[in-house]
């Protein structure tokens, strides 16, 4: 089941076009990497297919609800861990407050936060901020989850426990489209990887076909620049 589909995406700021032409397709339970420099137009198709950017042409269909975890967490900070998590549901879902709390300790649970519903931001690491952002994202049960970029904030020591966390959604067949720089990850968790550059995708297939066989000469000097930077 096809769960988002986008045509013919184009997006330009003034005199700059960030996109050209985008076409992407998701399927329900698929996970899809998107890679590439920075500056190519990730984080705006990102942005347009949330609803948070309009494009200037083009055609977008999404069956159901979508959730976006950010860079930067965008917690807030003034409010605790449960109520960052809480009024949202409340909100936006009209859930009534017992329901959202309790879906709220379902999910802190599952991100390893449940001790952590009365502290507020600035008492977390990093990696904690962002499994709250996560969680937070899950509470409002999204049919697809999209990912910007989601450890680039954090510390490569403190990475692994939300990579962890992304994982385990892709094991219980969440559907997600994953902004990252992380090669190793994107080659294990995803079904599909484009790579974007310059507005446009300049190669798309599986893992093994982007990660070891490409024929992209481009591609492959990316990857290889990047792996030899970790």
């Amino acid at each position: 089941m096809t769960l988002l589909s986008a045509k013919d995406i184009k997006k330009s700021f003034g005199d700059l076009e960030v996109l050209k032409s985008i076409n992407i397709e998701v399927e329900k339970g698929e996970v899809v990497s998107i890679i590439g420099p920075s500056g190519s137009g990730k984080s705006t198709l990102l942005r347009i297919l949330t609803g948070l950017e309009t494009a200037d042409s083009g055609t977008i269909s999404i069956e159901g609800s979508t959730g976006l975890v950010f860079q930067q967490f965008n917690l807030f900070p003034h409010w605790s861990v449960m109520k960052n998590l809480v009024d949202p549901q409340v909100c936006v879902a009209k859930k009534s407050l017992a329901e959202a709390e309790k879906t709220a300790r379902e999910i802190l649970a599952k991100v390893n936060l449940a001790d952590k519903e009365n502290a507020y931001p600035c008492e977390l690491s990093g990696g904690q901020q962002q499994r709250v952002a996560i969680a937070r994202a899950l509470a409002m049960n999204p049919d697809i989850l999209f990912f910007d970029e989601p450890t680039s904030a954090l510390d490569p020591e403190i990475t692994a426990e939300v990579l962890k966390v992304i994982r385990q959604l892709a094991e219980q067949k969440m559907t997600m489209v994953i902004i990252t720089h992380e090669m190793n990850f994107a080659r294990g968790i995803s079904d599909r990887v484009y790579f974007m550059e310059n507005g446009y995708w300049i190669a798309q297939g599986t893992p093994d076909e982007i990660f070891e066989n490409s024929s992209n000469e481009r591609v492959s000097n990316f990857i290889n620049k990047l792996n030899q930077m970790v």
